[in-house]
């Protein structure tokens, strides 16, 4: 009976043993798996964020020249000589003999500018020894009239230009302006208060010979607008 309590206890010992071992390598396996398993998503991840990184610095010189290349694309601004087309035009039908039986200092050349680049209503000026102004789309005569009245003068009518023109004479008896107008075409001709620059009776009676008369002043507009109606010709107005 002793005998076979003992064999009894020997071999519950044993198995508990056993079951120990069993339960030791089991734990160790599963700890092991769970390092192998962090180990490899860490991996993963690493991997993961390297090759984003070079994706992103690869594009990144792509994207940069990439815009450089689109910069030269963009609109520029027009070049500095350019001007209103019409400009040559309106101004190619004065010509320098035209001019020069009005002016003392002889002109060889009509020259033309519209300042920078086009204005919207398109008007332009043109030296011929005086200023000339031109504004192609004043349909409405709102620039004509605009001008006409900023004078503080009564318009004198001259007649055979255009639709309508007059000329005007400052208080002290200068040189006269004119203003015209023909179609959607307006036309003004402004020159100096100098009366010496142009061929025009000087008023014998004026201080300093710094006058004209009124009939010297009427037969000198009445020439000088025909620099207004050689340009309605020249812009078919």
């Amino acid at each position: 009976m002793f005998r076979l309590r003992s064999t009894l206890v020997v071999a519950l010992g044993a198995s508990l043993v056993a079951l120990n071992l069993a339960a030791c390598s089991s734990s160790g396996s599963t700890k092991a798996g769970a390092a192998g398993a962090a180990g490899g998503s860490s991996s993963n991840q690493a991997t993961t964020s390297i090759a984003s990184t070079a994706g992103t610095n690869a594009a990144s010189p792509a994207a940069q020249n990439g815009s450089a290349a689109a910069a030269p694309a963009a609109s520029t601004a027009p070049p500095s000589g350019y001007t209103e087309p019409l400009a040559p035009i309106g101004c190619g039908g004065i010509t320098p003999a035209m001019v020069n039986d009005l002016v003392n200092t002889p002109v060889t050349s009509i020259t033309f500018s519209s300042g920078f680049g086009v204005y919207p209503d398109h008007h332009f000026e043109c030296d011929a020894g005086m200023r000339v102004a031109i504004y192609p789309q004043d349909s409405n005569k709102g620039q004509y009239t605009a001008d006409l009245t900023a004078e503080n003068v009564a318009g004198i009518p001259l007649s055979g230009v255009g639709d309508v023109a007059v000329y005007t004479l400052p208080p002290l008896s200068g040189m006269p302006d004119i203003y015209a107008h023909k179609g959607t075409v307006t036309c003004e001709l402004q020159p100096t208060s100098t009366v010496t620059d142009y061929k025009v009776a000087i008023d014998p009676k004026s201080a300093f010979g710094g006058s004209i008369t009124k009939e010297a002043g009427a037969a000198w507009a009445t020439k000088a607008a025909g620099l207004c109606t050689a340009v309605f010709t020249a812009l078919k107005a």
